[in-house]
């Protein structure tokens, strides 16, 4: 019979210790930022703080539950989570879905604000497409071509119409998460080399066919491309390719720059930052990172990523189960691609896009979620036992 002592012993000391000085971290740099800027009366840092308390309790209740009831609920919360976007496309009264910034992602829910189910629908998406490589792999012990076509046809099945749906609202950025976790489920599921080639060579083709438009036909690039894009795409493309060009798409790219790059060695000061950046907290809280803790404070937020990842990496290799596997190395794929985009757009090398950084950056939708990755995580992590300085 479980006892609380016993599950709390056997939960992974190192990601809870991470999490908890990220959260910290979130608390203190968001409340910083809010020193410049029009914010109000609104206190993020303690709504921030208030987030963080549910999301600990998110973190905890799916670290108690077993692997094996979290793969039972799949499906139920893939339709639950499916439905959700759905609704959202119809023409839903504004106290229900408010559009925000032109987009139409959110629920307005009483008490609990806005909630973005696209967020949420990554664990569900997740948990249904490592079961599907599972059970795939069960049936089929003798691989051919043929059957890693079905795999992949079945995962991009339960892909593919949500992602679609999550496209119009609109918010690319999601879509991409989605494809990296599935795509890492795909490449560590045995599949046929050729196809693994096929599925690397083709979006390696179209990115340096981009790259050398870009450099040798620039015309092409921004005359017949760019404009196959939504309006608000075509503006992130053109003020990242040429911010100083296009001073109104490229604010935020140059303000980031400009932050990141004034903190220097040591930072300004918790506090000290005075680069204004509009909603600073939210997707480009790394810009403050970098500004008030310089480039020490930055690399330090930067090893506990890397040390997140690698314990997240350990207990994918480490468990016992394919379902653990594929799991665990989907969610790392998912926050490996979220890092490297928010970061790299503080620094001009990816176009501003709103994806946040994880357990930094102020919101319910985007923490919880994550919380809820990692608390299954911990759960797989449960089942064998297995601790940091074991040995064995």
């Amino acid at each position: 019979m479980k006892t609380e002592n016993d599950f709390l012993k056997r939960l992974d000391p190192t990601i809870v210790f991470i999490i908890i000085m990220l959260a910290l971290l979130s608390i203190v740099f968001i409340h910083s930022s809010q020193q410049t800027g029009q914010y109000g009366h609104d206190n993020f840092a303690l709504k921030q703080g208030i987030n963080y308390l549910i999301g600990f309790t998110l973190l905890f209740f799916m670290a108690y539950l077993d692997p094996d009831q979290i793969q039972r609920l799949g499906w139920i919360l893939y339709i639950i989570g499916f439905s959700s976007i759905i609704i959202l496309a119809l023409p839903l009264p504004d106290t229900i879905a408010h559009p925000i910034l032109g987009a139409k992602r959110w629920y307005q829910i009483p008490l609990l604000g806005s909630i973005q189910p696209s967020e949420f629908f990554k664990i569900p998406l997740l948990i249904v497409t490592a079961n599907i490589a599972m059970n795939h792999n069960e049936v089929y012990e003798q691989r051919t071509m043929h059957s890693d076509l079905w795999l992949i046809g079945k995962i991009f099945l339960v892909t593919i119409p949500p992602s679609i749906f999550v496209y119009q609202q609109p918010d690319t950025g999601m879509v991409f998460l989605y494809l990296a976790s599935i795509s890492s489920i795909i490449f560590l599921s045995g599949i046929n080399k050729k196809l693994i080639v096929g599925l690397i060579i083709i979006p390696s083709l179209l990115v340096s066919g981009l790259v050398y438009i870009y450099f040798i036909h620039p015309d092409i690039l921004y005359k017949d491309l760019i404009p196959m894009l939504k309006p608000h795409q075509q503006e992130r493309v053109i003020g990242w390719l040429e911010p100083d060009q296009n001073p109104n798409q490229g604010y935020q790219t140059k303000k980031a720059i400009l932050a990141v790059g004034s903190g220097e060695l040591y930072g300004k000061g918790i506090g000290h930052g005075d680069v204004y950046i509009p909603e600073k907290h939210t997707d480009f809280i790394f810009a403050t990172v970098a500004e008030e803790g310089g480039f020490v404070g930055a690399s330090l937020v930067i090893c506990l990523f890397f040390l997140l990842i690698y314990r997240l990496t350990s207990i994918g290799v480490k468990t016992k189960t394919p379902f653990g596997t594929y799991f665990c190395i989907g969610v790392v794929a998912e926050l490996s691609l979220q890092i490297f985009q928010n970061i790299g757009m503080m620094v001009g090398i990816m176009p501003v896009k709103g994806i946040s950084l994880p357990f930094l950056t102020y919101g319910g939708s985007s923490l919880f979620s994550n919380m809820l990755l990692f608390g299954i995580a911990l759960s797989i992590h449960k089942m064998y036992g297995k601790y940091m300085f074991e040995t064995k």
